[in-house]
């Protein structure tokens, strides 16, 4: 017969210290390239990075090059290069917005 075999969950470090998830740098291309909402979720994650780190072993372990933390050139560049970007864009509505949109709309076809 055959033997099931078990397969162990590997656990990344970021995991095990609860750190957010690293953001590879992007040039502005690249940016120009994503969609919108790509820009919008990038913009999202950038904002979760911490401030600082005191982390300095876990810093030599983590890929170089990601974006982790606030107090970086890299994670200033990259939010400039976000930004305007998502300047030249379209407005995306906020949820609020497009409650009062669809509430306006109600209105108009009685």
């Amino acid at each position: 017969m055959a033997e099931k075999i078990k397969f162990k969950k590997v656990v990344k470090p970021k995991k095990i210290l609860g750190l957010a998830s690293q953001i590879e740098p992007k040039t502005i291309a690249e940016l120009e390239a994503m969609h919108t909402g790509s820009l919008m979720n990038r913009r999202k994650a950038l904002l979760k990075c911490p401030e600082t780190s005191s982390l300095s072993e876990l810093d030599k372990t983590l890929p170089l090059g990601d974006i982790r933390f606030k107090d970086t050139a890299v994670w200033r560049k990259a939010y400039q290069d976000l930004k305007s970007v998502l300047d030249t864009r379209e407005h995306l509505p906020s949820k609020k917005e497009r409650k009062a949109m669809r509430q306006q709309r109600v209105r108009t076809r009685r």
